[in-house]
């Protein structure tokens, strides 16, 4: 599944999600460097990455479960392209999706993407602060 490659853009995808001048985002990009790839499972259209996250690190203050998912991209060979959602559990990163619009499968190997917000170049950081 492009290995190299797609570990790079499932970090890109990372940082774009948890990028932004938020106390809350700020509290998740710590939980996301100091994680671990718990298991990655492959559905053929997407995939599903969990994360270990140290139980000694810092939580959102909110325990209700949160999505983050305004970051999609263009990749090469994808047609109508690709989307990803961040969840959130208990104030803490829980897993990262990644899925194709429509029926077409997760391309075995990503050579060109482009990376953006659904809003854009730039995020909606109100309507990304109500979901807190």
């Amino acid at each position: 599944m492009g290995g190299k490659v797609f570990g790079k853009i499932e970090k890109e995808v990372m940082l774009k999600l948890l990028d932004g001048q938020d106390d809350n985002l700020a509290v998740l990009r710590d939980q996301y460097a100091q994680s671990a790839v718990k298991k990655r499972e492959y559905s053929g259209t997407g995939f599903f990455t969990s994360f270990e996250i140290p139980d000694d690190i810092s939580k959102l203050k909110t325990s209700k479960s949160i999505q983050l998912g305004d970051v999609v991209a263009e990749i090469k060979g994808v047609k109508d392209g690709v989307g990803f959602v961040l969840f959130i559990k208990n104030g803490v990163i829980d897993f990262l999706e990644g899925y194709t619009y429509g029926e077409e499968k997760w391309p075995k190997e990503i050579s060109e993407y482009k990376l953006s917000y659904f809003s854009g170049l730039k995020r909606d950081m109100k309507k990304l602060q109500e979901k807190w």
